[in-house]
């Protein structure tokens, strides 16, 4: 397989694939914890859905960013729900990068395939740096613009709980 091809490839499909399981895995920390209905989005907040598994709905138009919302108009109530469904799709990317690089090592001969597993891995392993650090997206990053980032809202939350647990301490 030629390097343009396998660009084009890892571009146009594996990249947004990635970002898709990344948000199952936080679809999969809603409908673990909650008895919600998760909304996989891939691309805009409002794509119609396209099709549904089990309690994940999903919407799909082809692009390079995503979102989950639960679909419930109550707030989620416990820090260990939210903590759970915010690190689940981290987790994943994680997974997913580790994996890229034990089977880019250990499991296919070809290189063309070799090297599209290890840029899988790459891929992932920024992708779950990039969203586990306790950040805010720059302005200019968008659809991003302003947002936390998984490992900023994870913090938050456990701020909140030790904020609880000292205010109960001091009653």
């Amino acid at each position: 397989m030629s390097n343009i091809l396998l660009f084009l490839l890892f571009y146009i499909i594996v990249i947004p694939v990635c970002v898709l399981i990344h948000e199952v895995g936080h679809a999969l920390g809603i409908i673990l914890t909650t008895k919600y209905n998760a909304n996989v989005y891939l691309g805009q907040k409002n794509n119609k859905e396209t099709f549904r598994l089990g309690r994940v709905h999903f919407h799909i138009n082809w692009a390079f960013y995503g979102f989950v919302r639960y679909a419930n108009e109550s707030p989620i109530t416990t820090t260990g729900q939210r903590i759970v469904i915010f690190i689940g799709g981290p987790l994943v990317s994680l997974c997913i990068g580790v994996f890229g690089f034990i089977s880019s090592t250990y499991m296919f001969d070809e290189n063309s395939i070799k090297n599209l597993m290890t840029g899988v891995g790459v891929f992932n392993i920024y992708l779950f740096l990039l969203t586990i650090l306790p950040i805010r997206y720059p302005e200019w990053w968008k659809p991003y613009s302003n947002m936390p980032s998984d490992g900023y809202r994870i913090l938050q939350e456990v701020k909140r709980k030790n904020e609880m647990k000292k205010q109960e301490h001091e009653m």
